[in-house]
C-alpha cells in the first residue's frame, strides 16, 4: 500500500512538473566573501555573518530556503567562475582558468562549443525564455549567442549595465548619484522581464548578474550616512566622520583613521544597495505570483576582496577565503530555514536546473557538475551521484600564486606551481586552513596527487610552464609591435614639411607607444621573478 501511494505522490508531482515547469533565477554578485553578509552560512556559528554589513533580503530568503555552507565557486577570479558555471565544468575542462588567460587566447578556445544553462533549458521544449542582465563574461562574447533570449549588452563590450564605468571615473560615463553602482538600474531591468513572465506565464530562467561589490566600491550617500553614524558611534568620534570620498578634491583633509572608517562606511553601503536591489526583484517575484514556482540561487562569482576571516586569503587566492562562497538557494520543496553541508559547486547549476526542469534530453558526457536536487529536498540526508573527480581548482596565473587546489570529502590538497610544494588541510574541522597535515597523512596526500594529476592530464589543462612561455611570447611580441611603431614615427618627426598638428599628434602617439614598451618590460621582469617565487601570499 505504501509502495502504491509513494507511486501516486511520484506520478503527481510528475504531472505538476510536466504541466507547469519551474522557473530558475540565479542572482550572482561580484567579489562577495564568506562572511561579508549579515548571513552566517553556518546557522550555528552566528560570527560568520558580518558585524556591520546589513542585508535584510538576503536574511529573509535564508529563512524560506537553504544555506549552504561549503559552497565554492570555479576559481578565485571572475572570469572563469563566470564560464564555468554557464558550462557546468570545471575552469580547466573548460579551457577558461583565469584572467587574461594567454594560453586561451593563443589556442583561440571556443567557448561556443559547450552547452550553455540557457541552450539546455531552450532544448528542453518547454518554452523556456531565456535571460541575462549585467555583468557577462568577456571570453563569451554576447550571450545571446549562447541561448539567452534576453540580454542587456547594448554597447560595443559585451557586458551589460554600463561595464567599466567605474574604473576611470573621470573620463568615462558619470556614475548617477541615485545609482552609483547601477544595482537599481539592473533591478528595474530584472523586474520588466518579471512583469512580462507574469503576464504571458511563460517559464523562464534569468541570470542577474551584479556588479557589485567589485571595486570601484561607491554608494548611495544616504545609506553611507547611515554607517558613517554607526562607526562614529563605535569608535567615540565626536562630530562624526566627514563624507568625503577619495575622489573630492579636499579628500587629503580627511585623517587616515577617519579615511579608512570611511571606506567601511562605503563598502557597507554598497553592500547594503546591493541587497535592497536584491529585494526589489524578489518583491517582483512575488508580486507576479511567480514566487512559488520559482528556484533562486544566490551566490558570489569568487572570494571577497576584502577580510573573509575566519577563512584565509581572499579574490585570487586559492585558499577558502578565495574560493568558498556565499550561497542561499530557495524554492519548491526546498526546505524553510535549513542548511546544507554536502560541499557543491557552482558547476553543479546546469545539472541541476536539467533535473528540476524534467529536462529529458541527454547531457554532454564530460560534465563535471551533478544534481543538487536530492539535497535541495533533503538537506544533508540528500544523497548526491557520486562524483569522479571531487572539486578541482586550477589556477595557473601568471600575475598572482600561482597555485592548484582539490578538495575531496573533508580534505582540501594545494599545490604550489612554481614549487611544487604540497599542503594538506581538513577544511571541516579547520575551515582556516592553519594546519598542514601533509606529513601526518602522507598517504593521503599522494593519493590525492594521483588523482589531481590524472583530471588535469585528461582534461589537457594548462601547465605552469605553458602559461609563463606564453605570456612571455605575448610580452615580447607587443615590445617589438611597439617599438616598430616607435622606430616609425621618429622617421615621421623627422621628415620636413609637417604642420604643428600633425607633429604633436605624432609626438602624442610616440609618447604611447614608448610608455606600453616600459610597461611591457616591467611586466616582463615581474613576470621572470614571479615563475620563481614560492610563496603562498
Amino acid at each position: 500500500m505504501k509502495f502504491v501511494a509513494n507511486i501516486a505522490c511520484t506520478l503527481i508531482a510528475f504531472t505538476a512538473n510536466a504541466a507547469e515547469p519551474p522557473n530558475f533565477l540565479i542572482i550572482y554578485a561580484d567579489d562577495l566573501g564568506y562572511t561579508q553578509t549579515s548571513v552566517p552560512m553556518m546557522k550555528d556559528r552566528p560570527k560568520l555573518a558580518h558585524e556591520l554589513h546589513q542585508t535584510p533580503s538576503l536574511e529573509k530568503l535564508a529563512k524560506r530556503g537553504m544555506r549552504f555552507s561549503s559552497a565554492y565557486c570555479p576559481a578565485p577570479v571572475c572570469t572563469p567562475s563566470r564560464a564555468s558555471i554557464q558550462f557546468g565544468k570545471t575552469t580547466a575542462r573548460v579551457g577558461c582558468i583565469s584572467l587574461h588567460d594567454v594560453v586561451m587566447n593563443k589556442k583561440q578556445i571556443d567557448l561556443g562549443k559547450n552547452l550553455s544553462i540557457a541552450e539546455m533549458l531552450k532544448e528542453a521544449n518547454k518554452g523556456y525564455i531565456t535571460a541575462f542582465f549585467g555583468k557577462g563574461c568577456t571570453p563569451m562574447h554576447w550571450f545571446k549567442d549562447h541561448g539567452y533570449d534576453v540580454t542587456d549588452f547594448h554597447h560595443k563590450h559585451p557586458n551589460g549595465n554600463a561595464h567599466g564605468d567605474w574604473w576611470e571615473p573621470v573620463n568615462k560615463t558619470p556614475i548617477p548619484d541615485d545609482d552609483p553602482k547601477r544595482v537599481f538600474s539592473l533591478a528595474e531591468t530584472a523586474k520588466n522581464f518579471l512583469a512580462e513572465r507574469g503576464r504571458d506565464q511563460k517559464p523562464f530562467y534569468m541570470m542577474v548578474s551584479h556588479y557589485a561589490v567589485h571595486v570601484r566600491n561607491t554608494s548611495l550617500k544616504s545609506t553611507r550616512h547611515k554607517y558613517l553614524q554607526i562607526l562614529a558611534k563605535e569608535n567615540s568620534i565626536e562630530g562624526g566622520i566627514p563624507d568625503i570620498s577619495p575622489f573630492d578634491e579636499n579628500a587629503d583633509e580627511m585623517p587616515k583613521k577617519l579615511q579608512t572608517l570611511w571606506e567601511r562606511a562605503n563598502y557597507a553601503a554598497m553592500m547594503e544597495n546591493m541587497d535592497t536591489s536584491i529585494g526589489m526583484v524578489l518583491d517582483e517575484l512575488k508580486a507576479q505570483g511567480l514566487e512559488d514556482n520559482t528556484y533562486v540561487i544566490f551566490s558570489s562569482d569568487n572570494g571577497g576582496g576584502q577580510s573573509n576571516a575566519p577563512l584565509q586569503g581572499g579574490k585570487a587566492k586559492m585558499w577558502e577565503g578565495g574560493l568558498r562562497i556565499p550561497m542561499i538557494v530557495a524554492g519548491p520543496g526546498i526546505p524553510a530555514n535549513s542548511q546544507c553541508d554536502h560541499p557543491v559547486a557552482q558547476w553543479d547549476y546546469l545539472p541541476t536546473l536539467h533535473d528540476l526542469a524534467g529536462s529529458e534530453i541527454a547531457l554532454p558526457d564530460d560534465l563535471d557538475g551533478v544534481s543538487l536536487r536530492p539535497v535541495f529536498e533533503n538537506g544533508n540526508n540528500g544523497k548526491l551521484a557520486t562524483r569522479d573527480t571531487g572539486f578541482i581548482f586550477h589556477f595557473p596565473a601568471h600575475y598572482t600564486v600561482p597555485i592548484t587546489a582539490f578538495r575531496s570529502g573533508d580534505f582540501k590538497l594545494m599545490r604550489h606551481l612554481n614549487s611544487g610544494e604540497l599542503k594538506l588541510f581538513n577544511v571541516v574541522k579547520d575551515m582556516g586552513e592553519t594546519n598542514d597535515l601533509t606529513k601526518k597523512m602522507p598517504e593521503k596526500t599522494t593519493e590525492m596527487v594521483r588523482q589531481l594529476d590524472a583530471y588535469l592530464l585528461k582534461v589537457g589543462a594548462w601547465t605552469m610552464e605553458e602559461v609563463y612561455t606564453t605570456r612571455l611570447e605575448e610580452l615580447e611580441k607587443w615590445i617589438l609591435e611597439n617599438q616598430l611603431k616607435v622606430d616609425q614615427l621618429n622617421q615621421q618627426l623627422n621628415e620636413t614639411g609637417l604642420s604643428q598638428e600633425d607633429r604633436l599628434e605624432l609626438s602624442k602617439k610616440l609618447k604611447e607607444s614608448t610608455a606600453k614598451i616600459k610597461h611591457c618590460k616591467e611586466n616582463l621582469d615581474k613576470l621572470q621573478l614571479d615563475r620563481k617565487s614560492d610563496l603562498w601570499f
